[in-house]
């Protein structure tokens, strides 16, 4: 099976300058665009190189080739559940090199960053042997892959030759990751330990604790409801509108930043009460979930959610959805409830059909 899909013809890069400290730097950026992803991953092996590209870099008038080399099943069997990425030289100059990795996600926004800088020999390379978790890349919460590809922004910075001898070698490589996940653990374990609390949720039966400085930081509704005189020592709140789970779910995000166990059902029950206590980004993570898991047996309840909520985006790919698959829709009884409820969505649908030379409803 030939690996070596990508990258056989060499891509020239083109230069910027800039600077680092007292050093002028020679940058080169390349975007790595990898499609199929997820077949490739599959059909591929541990330890063999998924795919390969050849960077033609002129530095100082001189061509200098580099390679970009990916393994999408991780370098050998320890790391085989993250992908390796190398940048390899093939000049015989020593030089001081700074690589920096980004992933893009689909609106081509970074979503994962890592640099390394080192002094290189002939053919030496430099990269992560564990770059990313491959479940990361291929979750579709994330939203990393842009039509099944994944995008890579490579920049390579070729410092000039005094540097070499005054290198301060800088591997950060995941050690901001590391200790963004270590407060996120340590922030849930705050949250279970029920320690220094000051605040309580009641939802039905139960009962749970929080602290008023973190919600107020997370949520501007609360900060605004802890410093009213009407709230402000309130100790404890009755929730009716949210259920338990969608309570703790939150909760959790609140803490670290995280969600867990989201699929689309609970994502539209979470989004209500993202927009409920402004929480902007959990609000972004549930409407993705949502926008990738559309179906004839639910676009009609995310539609009125979105109209709710004056989510248009949303509301316009419920929409196209719902033109788009009108034959198996039309009969629903949530289809004939919506139009009699809610005439100017039904409307919105008719002229969607219209305008897109869709069969009608």
């Amino acid at each position: 099976m030939d690996f070596f899909r990508f990258g056989s013809q060499s891509s020239s890069v083109p230069e910027t300058t800039t600077t680092q400290g007292n050093y002028n730097v020679r940058k080169f950026t390349y975007r790595w665009t990898i499609p199929n992803f997820v077949n490739l991953f599959s059909s591929g092996k541990v330890g063999i190189p998924t795919c390969t590209q050849s960077l033609n870099l002129d530095v100082q008038t001189k061509s200098n080739t580099f390679t970009l080399i990916l393994y999408a099943n991780g370098f050998n069997d320890r790391v085989k559940d993250y992908i390796s990425i190398w940048i390899k030289k093939s000049s015989c100059e020593e030089m001081l090199l700074q690589f920096t990795c980004e992933v893009l996600n689909w609106t081509v926004e970074p979503i994962r960053k890592k640099s390394i800088k080192e002094r290189l020999s002939i053919e030496s390379h430099l990269g992560w042997i564990t770059f990313c978790r491959r479940s990361f890349l291929i979750d579709y919460v994330n939203n990393t892959l842009n039509n099944e590809s994944l995008i890579l922004e490579c920049t390579l910075e070729i410092f000039e030759d005094r540097a070499i001898l005054n290198a301060e070698i800088e591997d950060d490589d995941n050690q901001e990751n590391k200790t963004l996940s270590e407060i996120a653990q340590n922030m849930k374990q705050l949250l279970q330990d029920n320690s220094f609390y000051d605040i309580t949720f009641k939802v039905d039966s139960e009962s749970y604790k929080a602290h008023k400085n973190i919600l107020s930081a997370r949520s501007r509704v609360f900060k605004s409801m802890f410093e009213s005189p009407l709230t402000m020592n309130v100790e404890e709140i009755e929730i009716s509108d949210i259920s338990e789970e969608t309570l703790k779910e939150m909760l959790n995000f609140i803490y670290s930043g995280q969600v867990s166990h989201l699929h689309v059902n609970n994502a539209m029950e979470l989004y209500y009460a993202a927009d409920k206590y402004e929480l902007d980004s959990l609000k972004n993570i549930c409407a993705r979930v949502m926008v990738g898991n559309v179906r004839t047996d639910n676009v009609i309840k995310i539609l009125l959610l979105s109209h709710r909520h004056s989510n248009h985006d949303l509301e316009h790919v419920c929409i196209t959805f719902i033109a788009k698959n009108a034959s198996k829709i039309q009969d629903k009884a949530e289809w004939v409830e919506l139009m009699k409820k809610y005439p100017e969505l039904a409307n919105k649908v008719f002229k969607n059909l219209s305008y897109k030379g869709f069969s009608t409803v």
